[in-house]
């Protein structure tokens, strides 16, 4: 008997819930998708000035948790644990969360590159390790970011309205001086259409990526593309 495939996402935040829900069903809406959070790892990580032993391994316990409870695949919706994903090796995929989005960016191989991120730490947090992956793949770009203070403060406030057309301004503003504009947040990606409407406007070209719907399309490829493995178990 076939089932849908079971995607685990771990989240440490609920804001990147509803853009993940989106952005699967967007691209796979077969796959089952699997909520775990934990909401203090941001803050501790914050605090903690970093990712610690002890947030490595509890993120690693909830990893562990759904490979063990029959998740087909583990998506991480949190960037700064994506080196625990990569500590994964097995034959269930375990993907960071921005993963799929710095391999999109290593193949265009821009010579600039623009992060937009509604806070600081994610800013900077996206342009170190970008700035490692693009070196590793042999790729000398620069890398800048934009915090778009706007947005952040209008999310607060919850006005949705005001946050989208914050970022979408900020994206037609930084993306003439740079060939590719990447997204640093998952929260940030229900302005995806709100962005590509403004830059089709302004008649802007350069592509902007979002990671909640690349690492959606990863991760439906490596679930739908075991076949039988996954769809035929009983």
């Amino acid at each position: 008997m076939s089932h849908s495939p079971v995607v685990a996402v771990i989240h440490a935040t609920a804001a990147s819930m509803e853009p993940v829900k989106a952005a699967f069903a967007e691209t796979s809406p077969d796959v089952e998708l699997w909520h775990l959070l934990d909401d203090r790892l941001v803050r501790e990580a914050n605090e903690a000035g970093g990712l610690t032993d002890e947030l490595h391994g509890r993120m690693a316990s909830l990893i562990d948790y759904a490979l063990t409870t029959g998740a087909d695949a583990v998506q991480l919706a949190c960037s700064m644990y994506g080196p625990v994903a990569a500590a994964k090796d097995g034959d269930v995929p375990v993907v960071a969360a921005d993963q799929a989005m710095f391999d999109r960016v290593v193949g265009l191989a821009p010579a600039t590159v623009g992060v937009l991120a509604t806070a600081s730490s994610s800013a900077d947090d996206t342009v170190a390790r970008l700035g490692t992956v693009l070196r590793s793949g042999g790729l000398h770009s620069s890398v800048t970011s934009v915090v778009v203070d706007d947005a952040a403060r209008a999310t607060a406030a919850g006005d949705r309205d005001g946050a989208l057309r914050a970022l979408a301004e900020a994206a037609v503003s930084l993306a003439p001086t740079v060939d590719v504009v990447v997204l640093a947040q998952y929260s940030m990606s229900p302005a995806l259409d709100a962005i590509t409407v403004a830059m089709q406007q302004a008649r802007i070209t350069v592509p902007v990526l979002s990671p909640a719907h690349l690492a959606a399309d990863k991760v439906s490829g490596l679930v739908n593309g075991a076949g039988g493995e996954v769809g035929d178990q009983p």
